[in-house]
């Protein structure tokens, strides 16, 4: 496969560069994308929407999505229905290669994060929709744009707004509608966009033939639309329920979420099946190089080493073309043996001083990087301040090592399971190494004269920017962790990414592939619908609770600076309204929908304010202003983070709220 982009040139870390010289290859593209026709609305039956798109869209064949139009029944789901993508209308890269929508297919239900997506040939204006920074005008009667939850039979807080990359081309500009949290599970949702959303002109937005055909009961020989209509009435219902009657509606649709037992499916199975092969299996360690620091350092040791993992994937697990999840006839992870697994650990020099045997703090590494960012100037300071070793692996799926196989899955779409699929295998890895923290490294490693430095009953997580944003995955389905850390982090990628400072060289590669704007956002759409199950995105509804995922309740403290260059608030904002835990009092910033308590809490957001202006409301990165970094490096964020781990306790540790550095040291 020809490469865009030279993998080893990506950004690496939670804390990279973020310009970068690279060259566009000539674009040989092709995609389902092209445009649906205008309406018809005199002629319905005769409408230009091919027999395999979606019979409600105008400019994309997948729009609007996620589409009922894209789901069929199925008694054996739990939510009834099952996605049904017909093969050959995903978009197609730029060596005409299909997207395979078997992967998604298995689904029984869509993201219940990504955004709803519609295009209108012309464009749309911004007047009137309702805005991030206010979703309580989403709840109002009167509102552009309606999501409606058909189960509950309630208004959902929502903000919608247009893909700013794409001013220039208006016929290709999205029309985004996100939901503010975590959208229930295996629920069906009713969309509308009203007549108050106009023309980027100012004028009407046309309607689509579709849909009045839909609307009026005029018979088609669209074969998905006439397969929508049975179903069909009870989505005009629901939103004349919400106070819109069919006349003032330009377009409307509905869509499942995926169920929880779905989405849960795969990664407990691995989980469980990893834990049962642990459970007779003494874990082997190997050092490759034991570092003894300087007597004035305060770290005393960096051990760099393999460790015995289980294995669930294809290939040996090797890195490289066709390594996936190993997937047995029920389609569950097979654990196919053990393999090696990197770790990095630096040992304090109190923990030998120390009265008492010290805790172990799990790490998880940055955007794209490794378990050796463990033994980074920051992870130094904090260990040595919290008298704590701390351990590392990788998070395979979307390490340094994984490079490769995420430029290959942005070259083509259908590669995704190198990547979604192996995140799998990332978070037995880590689960793996908090059991070698308990047992063998306990008892083998971190011993000094024979004795063992380290409590095997005080084992935390602490992960940064990516290792806060899966770090909340981690923490629902490991089942022995139970207080985790995640500084700088967020969910859900489809949200996070092109508001990110990480994101223009990714899409540059995604681009190049596939160069339609809407193909673009739908791959966003179809990449999120497989991070779901590994990433906050699909767990933050039951992380803390833990019942769902068989695990003991887990606290969390989210910490945050306001203007995040890397990892944006509102992702941050979404995740913490998802997990309904409230922010620190007194706080710089009380986000929309979260509750603003003074501690001591269990779980917690925690904001601090650096001084960075406000970052833009559209979809685009920030300037760079550093405020990525600033949490790590606020002696008060220590201080809550060593309080927390010791009592389970979130206090305010700045001077009032936190304006840093002045209030944070």
């Amino acid at each position: 496969m020809r490469k865009l982009v030279d993998p080893t040139a990506l950004p690496v870390g939670s804390a990279s560069p973020h310009a970068y010289a690279w060259l566009v290859v000539a674009i040989l593209a092709g995609a389902c994308g092209d445009d649906g026709g205008s309406p018809s609305p005199d002629a319905p039956s005769g409408f230009n929407v091919a027999p395999e798109c979606n019979p409600l869209g105008i400019s994309h064949c997948m729009a609007p999505w996620p589409s009922s139009a894209f789901e069929v029944d199925d008694a054996t789901s739990a939510t009834g229905r099952r996605l049904a993508i017909p093969a050959g209308t995903l978009p197609t890269n730029y060596n005409g290669a299909d997207i395979d929508p078997a992967g998604w297919n298995r689904a029984d239900g869509f993201s219940p994060a990504a955004p709803m997506v519609m295009a209108f040939p012309g464009g749309v204006s911004v007047t009137g929709l309702p805005t991030v920074d206010d979703l309580s005008a989403s709840l109002d009667p009167t509102s552009a744009t309606v999501l409606w939850d058909m189960t509950t039979g309630e208004r959902v807080a929502h903000w919608a707004e247009l893909d700013a990359a794409r001013a220039d081309a208006p016929d290709k500009q999205a029309l985004f509608i996100r939901p503010g949290q975590r959208l229930a599970s295996g629920h069906r949702f009713a969309v509308g966009i009203t007549t108050r959303v106009t023309a980027a002109n100012g004028g009407a937005l046309p309607v689509p033939a579709g849909f009045i055909a839909l609307r009026d009961g005029t018979p088609t020989e669209h074969p998905l639309l006439e397969a929508m209509r049975p179903r069909y009435g009870a989505v005009l219902d629901a939103l004349e329920d919400a106070g819109v009657p069919r006349t003032e509606l330009v377009v409307a649709w509905d869509f499942t979420t995926r169920s929880d037992a779905d989405m849960f499916r795969v990664p407990l199975a691995a989980r469980d099946r990893a834990v049962t092969a642990l459970a007779s299996h003494v874990i082997d360690f190997t050092i490759t190089q034991d570092e003894v620091q300087d007597p004035a350092n305060p770290i005393a040791r960096k051990i760099t080493g393999t460790l015995d993992a289980p294995l669930l994937l294809t290939n040996g697990g090797v890195y490289g073309d066709g390594t996936k999840l190993a997937l047995d006839a029920a389609g569950l992870p097979a654990v196919q043996g053990f393999y090696q697994i990197p770790f990095v650990a630096i040992v304090p020099r109190c923990a030998y001083t120390a009265g008492a045997p010290v805790p172990m703090i799990l790490y998880g590494h940055g955007l794209m990087g490794s378990a050796n960012e463990t033994g980074g100037g920051v992870q130094r300071t904090t260990a040595a301040e919290l008298c704590a070793v701390f351990v590392g692996t990788d998070m395979r799926g979307m390490s340094t090592s994984d490079l490769e196989a995420v430029a290959g899955a942005l070259n083509n779409i259908s590669r995704a399971d190198e990547v979604m699929e192996v995140l799998v295998q990332g978070v037995v890895n880590f689960l793996t190494t908090a059991r070698a923290m308990r047992t063998t490294f306990a008892t083998e490693l971190f011993v000094n004269e024979s004795q063992s430095y380290v409590d095997p009953a005080k084992v935390y997580y602490y992960g940064i920017s990516q290792g806060a944003i899966f770090g909340t995955g981690i923490m629902a389905y490991e089942p022995t962790i139970t207080r985790g850390a995640l500084a700088v982090g967020g969910a859900n990628y489809s949200l996070l990414l092109e508001r990110s400072l990480d994101w223009p060289l990714y899409r540059g590669i995604l681009e190049g592939a596939y160069p339609d704007p809407l193909d673009i956002v739908l791959a966003i759409n179809l990449f999120q619908m497989r991070w779901d199950p590994i990433e906050g995105a699909g767990v933050a509804h039951v992380v803390r609770d833990g019942t769902a995922l068989g695990t003991p309740p887990k606290q969390i403290l989210m910490q945050i600076a306001l203007g995040d260059e890397q990892v944006p608030n509102v992702g941050s904002w979404w995740q913490a309204r998802s997990m309904g835990i409230p922010v620190l009092g007194p706080s710089p910033l009380v986000p929309w929908g979260i509750d603003d308590v003074e501690g001591p809490l269990t779980s917690a957001l925690v904001i601090q304010d650096g001084g960075a202006p406000v970052p833009p409301a559209t979809n685009t990165p920030p300037e760079d202003l550093g405020m990525h970094n600033l949490t790590r490096n606020q002696p008060a964020s220590r201080r809550q983070i060593g309080e927390f781990f010791s009592t389970g306790q979130i206090t305010n540790t700045c001077d009032g709220a936190c304006v840093c550095p002045t209030q944070c040291m």
